[in-house]
């Protein structure tokens, strides 16, 4: 039978899961931003920055992620 979580485990285990669910949405922004990009010679200013938002929220998101194993990784 397994044991009910501590309350310290169940709050590590909302902050992964937060840290997540916030990658997977960033992630889904730039795919979504990259299949609707049309492939031309030339990009106006607000079709470059739309796609650099929205990688760069990955890019803050998978150094989220990071520093969270960091903290809270177990080496074996």
């Amino acid at each position: 039978m397994a044991s009910l979580p501590t309350p310290e485990e169940e709050k590590i285990r909302i902050e992964l899961q937060n840290i997540f669910l916030d990658l997977l949405t960033s992630a889904q922004k730039l795919s979504y931003e990259l299949a609707t990009l049309d492939l031309k010679d030339s990009y106006t200013r607000e079709e470059l920055r739309d796609l650099f938002t929205a990688a760069k929220e990955v890019v803050t998101n998978v150094k989220k992620m990071h520093r969270f194993l960091e903290r809270h990784g177990r080496r074996r």
